[in-house]
């Protein structure tokens, strides 16, 4: 197909772009009198329950405390903590809430999934009540998913919250390593300084001990001067003295028969 000289394909126009409606006074006025009917909960107890409409298990929230979970079972939990612990400052009180937080999560993961196999267990039985107690435990885990949730997401949950704990514990430790490294280094920088002016011959100071303690000042001899007198060298011995033998011992006569 080849095409005409003479022919001359139409023009087509640009589509113009779509002007949207343009809304009136009245349904302006309609929509913003709805608007005030749908603004969701304004009490605080509304709000607290409308933020819990898609919660199922709370595993992947940030809210410790769920519904019906008993406040003061959680402050005791973390009161032994602390008392076995013993936090001494804002960090380690960090360290030691994160613990119970994980702790308690934990509880919470193994006792829902217990009761979650527990009652799959029992629906199975219904249905196969021929079928052995093994054979109902384990074709309940195969199928637990079918409960919402299953036996695999169940053990990842407890895993998490495993790691957690054993972090904020780890954490813990060398947080208090390092403590006790540093007072040890403040303990014993005396020690320390006593030992370099030793090693460097030089006074010590009138406040450095070898235990840290003030010692008495005592006027220590220069290095350089001796404090023995100086010797006057050997002395000369005289021809009588090399010639006469020394006297005998008094219990002795001189031809050697004893008195």
């Amino acid at each position: 197909f080849f095409a005409s000289p003479c022919y001359t394909p139409a023009r087509t126009q640009p589509a113009s772009p779509r002007t949207p409606p343009i809304a009136t006074a009245a349904q302006l006025a309609a929509n913003q009198a709805n608007a005030q009917h749908s603004s969701g909960p304004v009490s605080p107890e509304g709000k607290s329950t409308s933020a819990r409409n898609r919660l199922t298990h709370g595993f992947r929230s940030s809210t410790v405390l769920l519904p019906g979970d008993d406040p003061a079972e959680y402050e005791a939990l973390l009161t032994e903590l602390s008392e076995h612990l013993g936090p001494a400052d804002l960090t380690e009180t960090r360290f030691v809430r994160e613990m119970a937080d994980a702790e308690w999560r934990l509880r919470s993961v193994r006792r829902h999934m217990e009761s979650a196999l527990s009652r799959h267990i029992a629906a199975l039985a219904a249905q196969n009540p021929s079928m052995d107690p093994s054979g109902l435990q384990s074709l309940a885990v195969e199928t637990l998913h079918q409960t919402g949730c299953s036996y695999a997401t169940w053990l990842r949950y407890e895993t998490k919250f495993e790691r957690q704990y054993d972090r904020a514990y780890t954490a813990w430790s060398r947080y208090q390593d390092v403590q006790h490294r540093a007072s040890n280094q403040q303990s014993s920088k005396p020690q320390l300084d006593f030992a370099l002016l030793q090693a460097l011959s030089l006074p010590p100071s009138p406040n450095i001990g070898p235990s840290g303690s003030n010692v008495q000042k005592v006027n220590a001899p220069h290095p350089a001067v001796s404090q023995n007198p100086p010797s006057e060298g050997p002395r000369a011995v005289s021809a009588e003295e090399r010639i006469t033998p020394p006297p005998p011992p008094p219990d002795f006569a001189p031809g050697g028969i004893a008195q």
